[in-house]
């Protein structure tokens, strides 16, 4: 999930083994945030995909308020700084529902094996539509390009192809085949929307910091607005509740801690480490949630397909 524009990568200009060792601990914070919200989300069964996007997005505004106020900062109500982030917020929010509707019927291995790739290839192509993001490159940087993308799709075929351990209820006919196919969809949406929700902001070209609250708070309108005609979000028991609000909460501490990261590695390359937490998700989904089984013939597939995706995701990532 890509971050708006951060600051500049100099920033914080400190050098030496403290700087490192705070680089690190960043991120290994945002990895383990970011790959631990969503298996959180979906840790307690039964709570509807709406309901749990929306409890994320209370969590994750709350924590946005709290660390707006301990920054001592201050909301400005114009369209850059305010409205954009905002509309990148109900795009965040419509990739998180996809994401959690993937995950519930496909496994959080195989969806966040397709969605992380096509998350950090859409930024990509963002970058170089609205943002010139290969001008200059050299020949061999177009190579290498080339190259990472034929990777990411023949490893994202690798894990559409991966079906032969059923992950949903057995269902006649197609109907299995069709409920595989939405999925699917939705996974490629999650990637879509996940690799978009930064352009508003980064059009707006203020820091990241300040963006953060408003983004928030778009993810949490979308969220309202995604509930109600549908009569949700349900009342839910307040363990149940207290779960949920704990991913959003993680996922919003999964994104302070990448805006100090890229403020001091730059965005691409903070944007890249982030993009780690694939192996957070796909371990949790595979030897805690059990889709596909371990050891089983789709599971080598997910992970042959996740490796060769994410290799390229990175590639891509880091090219830039």
């Amino acid at each position: 999930m890509r971050p708006p524009e951060a600051d500049d990568p100099n920033s914080e200009g400190s050098t030496g083994a403290p700087h490192a060792r705070m680089t690190a601990l960043l991120s290994l914070i945002t990895v383990a945030t970011f790959g631990l919200w969503i298996p959180v989300a979906q840790a307690v069964p039964g709570v509807p995909q709406r309901s749990r996007t929306f409890y994320a997005a209370v969590g994750n505004v709350v924590l946005a308020a709290v660390a707006l106020g301990a920054g001592g900062g201050h909301l400005s109500f114009g369209w850059r700084a305010f409205w954009l982030p905002l509309v990148g917020g109900a795009v965040w929010t419509g990739g998180s529902y996809s994401a959690f509707r993937a995950a519930a019927t496909i496994g959080l291995a195989r969806a966040a094996g397709i969605w992380t790739p096509l998350n950090i290839v859409t930024a990509f192509v963002w970058g170089t539509l609205l943002f010139g993001e290969l001008d200059g490159f050299s020949t061999t940087r177009f190579a290498v390009l080339a190259v990472s993308f034929v990777i990411v799709v023949f490893g994202v075929l690798l894990i559409v192809g991966s079906r032969d351990a059923p992950t949903v209820a057995v269902m006649p006919g197609s109907g299995q085949a069709n409920l595989h196919s939405r999925a699917l969809l939705w996974a490629v949406a999650a990637g879509v929307l996940w690799g978009s929700y930064f352009v508003p902001a980064q059009w707006a070209r203020v820091p990241a910091q300040v963006s953060n609250f408003p983004l928030a708070l778009g993810i949490l309108v979308a969220a309202v607005a995604l509930t109600l005609p549908v009569g949700e979000p349900v009342r839910l028991r307040p363990k149940v509740t207290a779960v949920q609000v704990a991913s959003g909460l993680l996922f919003g501490t999964g994104n302070l801690t990448l805006l100090s990261l890229v403020a001091r590695v730059g965005t691409g390359v903070g944007f890249t480490i982030a993009q780690l937490s694939l192996l957070v998700n796909a371990a949790i989904g595979m030897w805690v949630f059990k889709v596909p089984a371990p050891g089983s013939q789709a599971s080598r597939k997910v992970l042959a397909g996740i490796a060769l995706a994410g290799v390229g995701g990175v590639l891509i990532g880091t090219v830039k």
